[in-house]
C-alpha cells in the first residue's frame, strides 16, 4: 500500500539527519517525560533520549514489569542516566499528578520535554454491531487521558516545554471499510486537543507525529482488522521524537507530520509552513 507523502523521500528507518547522536540534537539537561513508556515504541523513545543525553527520563506505563525492565535497560546502556518510574492508567487523574510531581522532586527540577504515547485501540469493531462502552473506551483514554496528561504536564513544565502528542494517519485518511471508527475517531479528537492546547498555552511548542507503522501490540491488533501494512523500523518515530524536540524542529509547532516524512525537506518547506495552514486538520475545499 503506496501512502500520499508531503516529502518526496520517504523513510522507513531512521537516517543521519534526525539520528539522536548528532551533536545538535542534544538533549543534555533537559528532563523527559514518556507516557506508554513501557511497551510499544516507548521504550525506544526512552532510549533514544538517553542517546541526544537526557540524564533524567521518566517513564509512566500501566504495568510494572515493563517499566522496570526498560529502567535497567536504559540504566545499563547510558552511564548517568537516571530512570524515574511510575505506575499509572492515564485515566487515574491523581496517579498521573503524583507521577509529574514524583519526577520533579526526584530530579529536582521541572519537566522540559513530554512525550504523549500512551493510547488505546478499542476492538475491532462496527459503528452498527460494536459494544458501545467499548467503542467510547477510546474516547476515555484517547481523549480525557491525553487530557489529564496535558494538564499534569502545564503544573510541572517548565519555561519554554515541548509537548508531543503520539497520533495516527487514521485521523485524516478517508474512511476505509475496516472497523476501527472508535480509534480513528478519537484520535481525530485528541489533535483538535493538541491545536487548543497550543493555542491557550503560546509558550508550549506542541507538536503531533504519526509515529509511522511499528510492530507493536497495537498495530498487530490492527492488521486483524484488516489492515495489514509494510512496516516501518521502531528507531524511526524514536528518533524523530528527539529531533521533534529540538529547536531546529520549532517552525513546526502546532503542525501534524509523519516520522516517514524527510525532516530536510520540511526544513525546505519552512516558510511556506509557517505562513500557511499546511499540515493542520480543516475542511477541504473551503480554507
Amino acid at each position: 500500500m503506496a501512502f500520499p507523502t508531503y516529502t518526496q523521500t520517504y523513510h522507513k528507518e531512521s537516517y543521519p539527519a534526525i539520528s539522536p547522536t548528532r551533536p545538535e540534537l542534544s538533549t543534555v539537561g533537559k528532563v523527559v517525560f514518556i507516557t506508554g513508556g513501557g511497551s510499544g515504541i516507548g521504550p525506544r523513545i526512552a532510549h533514544a533520549f538517553a542517546t541526544a543525553g537526557s540524564t533524567e527520563i521518566s517513564i509512566l506505563g500501566r504495568t510494572a514489569s515493563f517499566l522496570l525492565d526498560t529502567k535497567k535497560e536504559i540504566e545499563a546502556a547510558h552511564a548517568g542516566t537516571k530512570v524515574h518510574t511510575s505506575v499509572a492508567d492515564i485515566l487515574d487523574a491523581s496517579a498521573v499528578e503524583a507521577a509529574f510531581a514524583g519526577a520533579e522532586k526526584d530530579f529536582g527540577k521541572k519537566v522540559d520535554i513530554c512525550v504523549s504515547n500512551a493510547a488505546y485501540l478499542p476492538d475491532n469493531e462496527t459503528i452498527a454491531d460494536g459494544d458501545i462502552d467499548e467503542w467510547f473506551k477510546g474516547m476515555e483514554v484517547n481523549v480525557k487521558g491525553t487530557l489529564i496528561v496535558a494538564r499534569a504536564f502545564l503544573k510541572h513544565s517548565s519555561a519554554h516545554p515541548v509537548f508531543i502528542h503520539m497520533t495516527t494517519g487514521a485521523v485524516h485518511a478517508p474512511a476505509m471499510p475496516i472497523p476501527m471508527s472508535a480509534y480513528a475517531t478519537s484520535k481525530l479528537a485528541a489533535v483538535k486537543m493538541m491545536e487548543y492546547l497550543a493555542v491557550e498555552n503560546p509558550h508550549v511548542r506542541v507538536h503531533m507525529l504519526h509515529p509511522g507503522f511499528i510492530d507493536t501490540a497495537m498495530s498487530r491488533k490492527s492488521a486483524q482488522a484488516g489492515f495489514a501494512v509494510p512496516l516501518d523500523d521502531v528507531e524511526l518515530p524514536a528518533s524523530v521524537t528527539v529531533w521533534l524536540a529540538n529547536p531546529e524542529a520549532e517552525f513546526l509547532k502546532g503542525k501534524y507530520v509523519w516520522a516517514n516524512w524527510d525532516v530536510d525537506e520540511l526544513k525546505a518547506k519552512k516558510e511556506q509552513l509557517v505562513s500557511s495552514q499546511d499540515l493542520t486538520i480543516g475542511l477541504l475545499g473551503w480554507c
